[in-house]
């Protein structure tokens, strides 16, 4: 396995409307973050080495110089302390996660958690040298905003520590983080599609720009060179695969009408490319790409790479900057 990771720059345009004018410098250059999303493979073993850890710490301190904002998943609930202490050591000094209902879930024998082994969650954090301040987790709620008086909650997954939504306050505006990472479908049937379901209606009904959407979706199958988006299942037939089907069409191209795209794909298009375009490279001649895909609203990507500097450190990562 090789670990790929992505690089991507992002930058609004000058007299964006939803931007203050402070957001812009006096020669009208737009600031930049960097964000790197990243699966840190937190799964198996259920106690994930502290080697690994401190090689991940490392690398994200020395190699990546210390992005602006990390958004990690699969960071091991057992682990949680060594995390939050290696973090806050190299300047994570916000952060935020949802290890605690993956410890609380773990314990829990009410059906059907004792078949979920909620070992690990989801983790964000902002570094101290960076402008944004206020890193907040948002409690996702079924009584409140477009979901007071609604007939469907949009939140029936068994895995809520897949979801974690976050909102950081940058200068006069108000980003939102969404850090998503989808089981695999072969494990847990539908829980897949309920977490990219339950992503994509509460981005759709409940955010506002501009607003990041970034982690580990397992999704798709497949890219065609022409763009054609190639879904698990597509070839099945029933009301689970259409289902599936759509479920992963709306976080992949649905939330495209709102504004948000792949940034990679905005950028470089598909095809014959003159740089690495999967994310989950092997040793066939099929690599699969639908790890750590990352999408946003009211942001435009200038530009936009991918290498393999954290080759060895973790199957999985995705760089972005903003």
């Amino acid at each position: 396995m090789v670990s790929r990771r992505s690089d991507v720059a992002i930058s609004p345009r000058v007299g964006d409307p939803w931007l203050p004018s402070s957001y812009w410098r006096g020669d009208s250059t737009p600031r930049s973050m960097r964000v790197l999303s990243w699966n840190v493979q937190g799964a198996f073993p259920f106690y994930t080495p502290i080697e690994r850890i401190d090689d991940q710490v490392q690398y994200l301190d020395e190699t990546a110089d210390c992005p602006d904002i990390i958004a990690l998943n699969e960071a091991n609930r057992f682990r949680r302390d060594h995390w939050l202490d290696a973090l806050t050591d190299i300047g994570y000094t916000e952060i935020v996660h949802t290890l605690d209902w993956a410890a609380e879930l773990g314990e829990s024998d009410i059906p059907p958690h004792q078949d979920f082994n909620h070992v690990n969650g989801n983790l964000t954090a902002v570094h101290e040298s960076f402008r944004g301040t206020n890193l907040t987790r948002k409690q996702p709620s079924i009584r409140e905003g477009p979901w007071e008086d609604a007939d469907r909650k949009d939140w029936d997954t068994n895995v809520p520590e897949k979801i974690l939504h976050a909102t950081i306050e940058i200068d006069e505006w108000t980003l939102e983080i969404w850090n998503i990472r989808a089981i695999p479908g072969s494990m847990h049937g539908e829980e897949k599609i309920k977490i990219l379901e339950n992503t994509y209606e509460r981005i759709l009904k409940g955010s506002q720009p501009p607003c990041l959407l970034t982690g580990d979706f397992n999704s798709p199958d497949k890219e065609l060179a022409d763009g054609t988006v190639i879904p698990w299942r597509y070839e099945e037939e029933g009301e689970t695969a259409e289902m599936w089907v759509a479920a992963e069409l709306n976080i992949l191209r649905g939330l495209e009408e709102m504004g948000m795209r792949d940034v990679f794909r905005a950028q470089h298009g598909y095809g014959d490319l003159d740089m690495l375009d999967v994310s989950h490279a092997t040793q066939t001649d099929d690599p699969s790409l639908f790890h750590q895909r990352t999408s946003r609203k009211a942001l435009r990507p200038f530009d936009c790479v991918r290498d393999t500097a954290s080759q060895g450190v973790s199957l999985r990562s995705g760089w972005v900057r903003l």
